[in-house]
């Protein structure tokens, strides 16, 4: 199905390259690299934020150049830098008994793929309690972060009274030639794609989560983190920037753990309600990658023909390659996003919560107040980058 939406030299080569490296087949990534020239596949892998990748797959064959090596010297020097600074951090936080779990892949690069220059990545999102959050959130700026957002159209509001409402604030660091983001949050998923009410709590995560060997960061457990970065990737539509490499998150977390417990990860994903935007999350990297997950998983949780068919031809008009390209007009887009949810109730119950959720999230004093926050959640995530 997805195999088919790869087409050209280059659209072939990048996909060989973003399998896993224990599990690339060189020979194939070697016949391609010979129909591909340099500087076109080079500019390609920047377009889809997968140089690094591809540069350890040509050292591999022998087949680098200054500029491939470069690239990934470079990544390997930012990567470097940046895992100090997470380290400090998680070790000053531990030091007020406050726990933290790297998110995503931050977590991927710092304490499951053994080749971290192997994972690209724009920012860090962080993962705390939400009782530690506003004492995290001194720690964090006494680390040298200041507040800040990355997307221009968002509409949230700077500051951690902001972020105890929206589930999360975001920061800048200086790092001389390199500016790391950080996402601190204490919701582990975007609300926009479940229920409030079968949102996973952030306190439970920690009950569960992994230490990792020489630093104080933790990892969620294997089914919570899979499940966090499917949804993830169904966040961005499986296609949007940064595109592709999302669905390494999958791979490499599938890869690392071969005993993972896909019944627990079938009833969790049932439980939130969000079985369709998982299944794809899973399919695109087993078609694609190649990663192993059982056929019958896919079969649990596979949507009805007419549901699949929407979405993968919507998927195929959208492309997925070229992630910063425009994908969806904003109609299509909205149909798109509700095609997601497992049911109408489900969709309708993201978009509007129960009075008691929306009076707690919003603090307010009278039921009056709750039809004008109705309309501001509704309007917020049809029209803007929010996270409730």
């Amino acid at each position: 199905m997805f195999d088919k939406l790869v087409q050209t030299p280059y659209e072939k080569m990048i996909v060989a390259c973003l399998t896993a490296r224990e599990a690339a087949d060189l020979e194939n990534i070697h016949a391609l690299y010979k129909q591909c020239q340099e500087q076109r596949l080079f500019t390609f892998a920047q377009e889809h934020e997968c140089t690094s990748i591809v540069a350890a797959r040509l050292q591999a064959l022998g087949k680098s150049s200054i500029r491939w090596d470069t690239a990934l010297d470079e990544w390997k020097y930012r990567l470097s830098q940046r895992f100090e600074v997470l380290d400090n951090l998680a070790a000053a936080l531990k030091a007020e008994n406050i726990p933290l779990i790297a998110l995503k892949n931050a977590g991927i690069a710092r304490g499951i793929y053994p080749h971290p220059e192997e994972c690209p990545m724009g920012d860090f999102d962080v993962l705390v309690k939400k009782s530690d959050f506003e004492r995290a959130h001194e720690i964090v700026m006494q680390q040298g972060f200041e507040l800040g957002f990355r997307a221009a159209e968002t509409i949230e509001e700077e500051g951690v009274q902001a972020g105890l409402i929206s589930g999360g604030t975001e920061y800048k660091k200086d790092l001389a030639d390199d500016i790391l983001w950080l996402e601190l949050q204490w919701r582990p998923v975007a609300g926009r794609w479940i229920a409030p009410e079968v949102e996973p709590i952030a306190d439970d995560l920690f009950e569960t989560s992994i230490p990792i060997e020489g630093t104080d960061v933790r990892l969620m457990d294997p089914v919570s983190n899979l499940l966090q970065v499917c949804l993830h990737t169904a966040k961005h539509s499986y296609v949007r920037a940064p595109g592709l490499r999302l669905h390494t998150d999958v791979d490499r977390i599938v890869r690392a753990y071969p005993k993972l417990d896909w019944d627990a990860f079938i009833d969790r994903a049932r439980a939130m309600r969000v079985t369709v935007s998982v299944y794809f999350s899973l399919v695109i990297p087993a078609e694609l990658l190649g990663t192993p997950i059982p056929e019958s998983v896919l079969r649990c949780l596979e949507p009805p023909k007419w549901q699949k068919d929407f979405l993968f031809k919507s998927i195929a008009k959208a492309g997925l390659f070229h992630p910063l390209e425009h994908k969806f007009s904003r109609p299509k887009y909205l149909a798109f996003a509700a095609m997601l949810f497992d049911s109408p109730k489900a969709c309708f119950k993201s978009a509007f919560p129960s009075p008691e959720y929306m009076k707690k999230l919003y603090h307010l004093t009278s039921g009056r107040q709750l039809p004008a926050c109705y309309a501001k959640r509704f309007f917020n995530l049809i029209f803007k980058r929010v996270k409730v």
